[in-house]
């Protein structure tokens, strides 16, 4: 029976070894050196076909980086900034998300999750690009979609993406401490620890988004 596990073992390891050779070698190259950010979080691409590069910071800001990746003392240029509205006081609070509509080059909106406090709070907002300045957003123009409240500084969420179905994917977080303690993931009755799929272009009722009709929550949560 031993001889037998080892003949296992050694073939496992054996054939582990034969696929890490065959994977391509991975390394670290610095780019944008001398680039000044504050906590960034996600790397995003605008679907809009000019090859923008976006970078979302943590304190309130999302700026645009320079298209060439190795030139000598890059120049910060904010498209978005909500840092006057302190959303990153500690830990994981703050700025966390952003998503691009589908539609973004002849629409111009896009889509942020964010912390704020008194009372402590997640936001989902719709916000779109000033018509005179495509790499500036118009501050105005935010639309609330989403608040609910986060009642610790961490588990706060914050992941958004479209799907292919043209609907907005929320991650919420299940609102902090250890181990959920509040059991906020199995609780339908309020917004923390899911996942929202809701349609941005459409309204349900008196909601600032519309409730995909397939959604098998409808009428449980």
């Amino acid at each position: 029976m031993q001889s037998r596990f080892f003949f296992v073992a050694l073939s496992l390891f054996i054939g582990l070894a034969n696929g890490f050779a065959d994977l391509p070698k991975v390394g670290l190259k610095p780019v944008w050196k001398g680039l000044e950010t504050t906590r960034p979080l996600w790397l995003e691409t605008a679907p809009d076909g000019t090859g923008r590069l976006f970078c979302l910071e943590q304190g309130g800001a999302i700026i645009i980086l320079p298209k060439d990746k190795n030139t000598a003392n890059p120049k910060r240029e904010e498209f978005f900034d909500i840092s006057n509205r302190k959303p990153w006081l500690e830990n994981e609070e703050g700025l966390l998300g952003m998503a691009f509509h589908p539609k973004f080059a002849a629409n111009g909106k896009f889509y942020v999750y964010y912390s704020q406090q008194k009372p402590k709070r997640s936001v989902v907002s719709e916000f779109t690009v000033a018509e005179s300045n495509q790499n500036r957003v118009d501050m105005k123009s935010e639309r609330i979609l989403l608040e609910f409240p986060q009642p610790y500084w961490n588990h706060n969420g914050g992941v958004m993406v479209f799907g292919p179905d043209g609907k907005l994917y929320v991650a919420s977080g299940d609102g902090g401490k250890a181990n959920d303690p509040h059991d906020n993931a199995q609780n339908l009755t309020n917004l923390l620890g899911k996942i929202f799929r809701i349609d941005v272009d459409g309204r349900t009722g008196e909601l600032a988004y519309g409730i995909p009709e397939d959604n098998p929550f409808v009428g449980r949560s």
